[in-house]
Parts: structure tokens; sequence; C-alpha cells
């Protein structure tokens, strides 16, 4: 992919070949992540490196050439996104073990311990995005509140398309650099580019806001989980139980708990507090000061008063009344 844009001299594509560890170690410290980096019991390392820039993003196609063991610790301003083009990769994340095979994609979270083993035959296309991009895209475009750390979860695509469609558009991004270099400079084109990406990312990789990303209509989520969102939605009044919201859906309690945590990255009951706290919000928002804290609650189904406020200080900042008061 990139090796091909450097092959025809695109400018701003970077080529970089080394049999010298330390040095390879310190390029990609420089374009990824700080790491640690060990390859001493393998064969001489060769590595194949191809880079570019679109805007603040960084993307990388690496192979070592020999087989290397990788650990780093993300820094708090990017996320990054594997993508396997060749050989069989092992990551380690959150205490789980993921086998990468071509064609399949994994994402890390800055703060997230993450280890790669990979053989001399392997290839990523490896791609540094900001967490900026991605939070501005919440903030800006979804207009959801972005009140604690965006994560996403390791080995949790939602769908089995996304590898396919992310590759696709990076070769999209990479024939466009090559046929159009001066109009792919264009900055506010970079910044299209760069949100494109993060919706992609954001609706169909399971992150900390899935939950209030498919209040917006991004849902891919299977039928169950659809059908109990449209219930917890249709029963804003009344008191939910999990139990019977299974029953309703046709699922065990064991599989609606597994659906919503794999493709929302919450628990139902969880779900029904960030929902309500959503109508709340809302209602609080649009208040003409005639209704109090105590009555907009009821209308959202709160009756646990004293604990919603303070769920509500911990997804808004501040507490219901506060909100109602700078309305008024």
């Amino acid at each position: 992919m990139l090796a091909v844009l450097a092959q025809s001299n695109v400018a701003g594509v970077q080529s970089f070949h080394s049999d010298r560890a330390d040095v390879v170690h310190e390029h990609l410290s420089k374009r990824l992540s700080r790491h640690r980096f060990d390859c001493g019991r393998a064969e001489p390392i060769d590595a194949r490196i191809y880079s570019m820039e679109l805007g603040a993003i960084q993307f990388v196609d690496l192979q070592y050439g020999t087989e290397v063991d990788v650990e780093a610790q993300l820094e708090d301003d990017h996320f990054l996104v594997h993508l396997a083009l060749d050989g069989e990769t092992v990551m380690w994340a959150d205490g789980y073990r993921y086998q990468l095979r071509p064609d399949e994609l994994m994402v890390s979270s800055p703060g997230t311990p993450l280890k790669v083993h990979m053989t001399g035959n392997c290839r990523h296309l490896a791609v540094r995005m900001p967490a900026s991009i991605c939070t501005d895209y919440l903030g800006q475009q979804l207009h959801i509140p972005v009140q604690r750390r965006l994560e996403f979860y390791p080995g949790r695509e939602g769908t089995r398309e996304l590898p396919l469609v992310w590759r696709g558009m990076l070769t999209h991004i990479c024939g466009q650099l090559q046929l159009c270099p001066i109009t792919m400079g264009n900055k506010r084109l970079q910044r299209q580019y760069g949100m494109l990406l993060a919706e992609v990312l954001l609706g169909n990789y399971c992150n900390s806001y899935s939950e209030q990303i498919a209040l917006h209509g991004n849902d891919i989520s299977p039928r169950h989980v659809r059908r109990a969102r449209e219930i917890i939605h249709d029963s804003v009044e009344e008191t939910i139980s999990i139990a019977a919201l299974a029953a309703q859906v046709g699922v065990s309690v064991r599989s609606l708990q597994s659906g919503f945590r794999h493709f929302l990255g919450v628990t139902p009951l969880e779900y029904v507090r960030r929902h309500r706290l959503e109508k709340l919000h809302s209602a609080l928002m649009e208040s003409d000061g005639a209704a109090s804290v105590t009555e907009l609650m009821l209308e959202c189904g709160i009756v646990n008063f004293g604990r919603y406020a303070q769920y509500y200080r911990q997804q808004y900042g501040c507490l219901p009344s506060e909100t109602l008061r700078k309305r008024g």
C-alpha cells in the first residue's frame, strides 16, 4: 500500500530500510509510540518501513523481517489502529490474548499496556490517530458531551466488515495521494478524512461511548439488543426488570447481558441508567423553569433522586439543579 506510493516518489511518503535494531526502534518510537523492542533471539533484523502523514494522522506500513517482541503503553494523546496485512501476530491487551490474521483489526487505547509478538513474515499497517479527532467528532458532530475518557475495547469490533472497510478507506486515501497530491494537501480536506476515519471506528468498534452513539442511530448490534433498546426507550416511566426484558426479546438474561457488553460496552442496567440521564439532561436543558428537578426526574422514570444526582454529576460535571439554574 504505502510501498507503492514510495516507489512512485509521492511527496511526503518516507521509505526506511535498516538492519540495526536500535535505529529501527528510534524510528518507530517517533512515528508510533515509545516502546521496548526485543529481537535478540531471532534472525538478524531486516526492517522495511513506509510512512506518511495525513494532517495529524500517521500511517506506518511495517515489517521487521524477523521475530520480534514489542511492549508499549500509549501516551494519553493518541490511539493506535493495527491492521494485519500478512502473517499472524499475537497481541496481549487488558489481560487477554488476541491473534491477528490478515485483514483483522485491533485498536489500542491510551494508558493500556500492549504486548505484540510478530514473526518475520508479519506485516502491519498501523495508524496513529490523535485522540482529539475522535473526541471532537463525538462532541461536534454527534453532540455527545465528552465527560469521561474515550476507550476502545480490544477485540470488540462490532462487525466483520470493519477491517475490510478500514483497509478500503486507507487504500482510497493512498490512491488519492498518488493521483492528486496537491488537492490532498488541503488542510480542510485532511480534517474531513480524519473525521471520516473517526466515524468508522467510533460507530463500529466497541468503546466507552458506544451506547450513546447508538442513541444517535448508529446501531450495529444484533436484533435482540436493538429490540431491548427500543423497549428501554419506550418504558421511560416504568421500572425495568432485566429478567423481564430478556423474556420480552426472547433470550436468556446471560445472552442479553453478553450482547449489551459486547456491542455497547455496558450492561443493560448501565444502559438504562445512562439513557435516563440523557433524557433528564435534555429535559433540564429544555425546561422553562416551571418544573422542579424532582418533577423532571419522575418524568424520566427516576425515583432514586440522590443516587441519580450523583450519576448525573459524574456524566455531566455538575448537579441537575445546577443545570436547571443555569437554564433559568
